[in-house]
This record gives structure tokens, sequence and C-alpha cells, in this order.
């Protein structure tokens, strides 16, 4: 059985290596210099697990070479990694590679939707995981904060189960898994980069109280929407879990930001500001973020 780990960065690095180590048949497909040192040197992954995979331990294409015409139809499974933007472009490669069910292990909401218009409803699951994975450098990937990885959709038991070495879950209700992510999300990582801290520093009792009010606005959006959400305190006391489990966590938007590279605030907040105005449900902390993350690209 061989899987395919699309848009392979810190996380995908990390899913493409255990998915190694419990014997499956893997493919990566990654870009730039961090898709290169993985053909030619492999990966090394530091932190919670000290761990090498070398260059023949799986087969590894790179975004910029484009595929061989001979890997159509060469994997059984999928599984997206990458950022929003690039969702729609890798939808179409799993259709290209995959023969079976793909999975979204992606942040924010609408990913699920582009995958299901590509390859139709019956093919596609959804998931999310809050391990904190951070790039170190190409070819190196720092596993800092484990977390937990929850998958749903009509395809989400067969991820869970492929995915144990992750420790992951099935959820019945998949537009809670989303929306639980999101608003985590949400929470940290505009906030965390507006003021270039690691996650850890949003405890601050300043931070945390705007990083909280961001939290229940969004939490506001999702239950008009019908999602049955935690109530706030819940979901308060699961935000302080999070930044204390991932304290020295650079997310990933402030990544982007000190590299220049496209966020994904437009799926996140972006996601927020637009279900509350369809909603009638007024969102300001979420657009000012929004504004103020897109001003500084």
């Amino acid at each position: 059985m061989r899987i395919a780990v699309l848009g392979a960065g810190a996380i995908g690095g990390l899913v493409g290596a255990k998915l190694v180590e419990a014997g499956f048949d893997v493919l990566i497909h990654s870009r730039g210099d961090h898709g290169a040192m993985l053909a030619i040197s492999g990966l090394k992954i530091i932190g919670r697990w000290h761990y090498q995979i070398s260059d023949k331990e799986w087969v590894v294409t790179i975004d910029e070479a484009g595929l061989h015409p001979q890997l159509e139809n060469s994997c059984d499974y999928a599984i997206i990694t990458s950022k929003a933007k690039d969702t729609q472009k890798l939808a179409e490669i799993a259709k290209f590679i995959c023969t079976g069910p793909v999975l979204s292990l992606q942040n924010g909401l609408g990913n699920l939707e582009i995958l299901q218009e590509v390859l139709g409803p019956q093919r596609c699951a959804v998931g999310v995981t809050t391990n904190a994975v951070l790039k170190v450098k190409a070819g190196e990937i720092n596993w800092i904060g484990k977390g937990a990885t929850q998958v749903g959709g009509r395809c989400g038991e067969e991820f869970s189960n492929l995915l144990k070495c992750l420790d992951a879950e099935f959820v019945e209700d998949v537009e809670l898994i989303l929306w639980s992510k999101l608003l985590l999300n949400v929470a940290i990582n505009p906030l965390a980069a507006m003021c270039g801290v690691k996650n850890g520093k949003l405890l601050d009792p300043e931070l945390f109280e705007q990083a909280e009010s961001c939290m229940f606005e969004a939490a506001n959006v999702g239950r008009m929407e019908g999602v049955d959400l935690p109530s706030d305190e819940e979901l308060s006391l699961r935000l302080t879990e999070v930044l204390n489990a991932t304290s020295e966590n650079i997310c990933s938007m402030l990544q982007d930001v000190r590299e220049g590279k496209i966020t994904e605030i437009e799926m996140l907040c972006g996601q927020v500001v637009k279900r509350g105005e369809r909603a009638g449900v007024p969102t300001p902390l979420n657009a000012l973020l929004l504004t103020q993350i897109k001003s500084i690209l």
C-alpha cells in the first residue's frame, strides 16, 4: 500500500516519517530546497522524536519538476498537508496520483469543499492536528509539542486507522473538529504573528485576553452556523492547554510573515468574517486582524 503525502513541509514531514516507521510505502511531494533535501538525504527529526529517514526509505517528487506520467494512479491514499493556498493544485495532483480516498490535514475552513469539487464527496476526508512542528532548515524538522490528531468525513475511519502512528481518532462531527481547530488558530496565529512572539508569550494576561476575545467572537459565528461548540469557559481552558503544550513553538503564520510568504489568514480570520457577515454576527476583532496581517505583505 502506497500513501502520498502532498505539500510536505514540517507537518507533512512528520506524517510521512511516522508512516514510514509504521511500515507503509510512502511518496512525499514537496517543493524548493526542503523538497530537494528530502530527495537527496532524507529527513532528520529532532525534539520529541529523534529519528532519521534516509532518501531510500521513501519516494520524493519535487513540485518544480512536475510528475512523471508513470506516477498516475500509483498511490492508494493521499494526505494533503499544505497551506490552504495550495489546496486546489494539490487536489488536482491527488486526482492524478491516487486511486483512493484523500485527506485534508490542514488549517482553516474551505479546504474540504475544494477537495470535494475536484474528487467528489465520496473520496474525501478531513482532519486536524495540534502537533507543533517547526522546520529548522531544509531537510530537518523539530517536533516541539505533541498534540492530538482527529479525522472525520466519509473516509475518515480509514485514515484514523492509517494514522494510528499519530494516535489519530475518528470523530463523527466534521464541523466540530474543523471549528475547534479554527478557534485555536484565530486565537494564536494572527496575534503571535503581529507581535513576533512564540506561542507561550500569549499566556501573558494582556495578550491572552486579546487571543481569548478573538476566539470567542469566532465561536459565536460557529454557533450561529449550528456547530455544537463547547462553552467559552471550556474553550478558554483548551486554549491555555495548547499554549502551554506548544509554548516554544513559532506558529506557521509568524514563520510565513518572517519569510515574506502568503499567510493563511484568509482561511482563518477571513472565513470568520465572511461567515459572520452571512450569519449577521459582528466580527470586528477578526476583521481587524485580517486587515493587519494582509497589510504586512
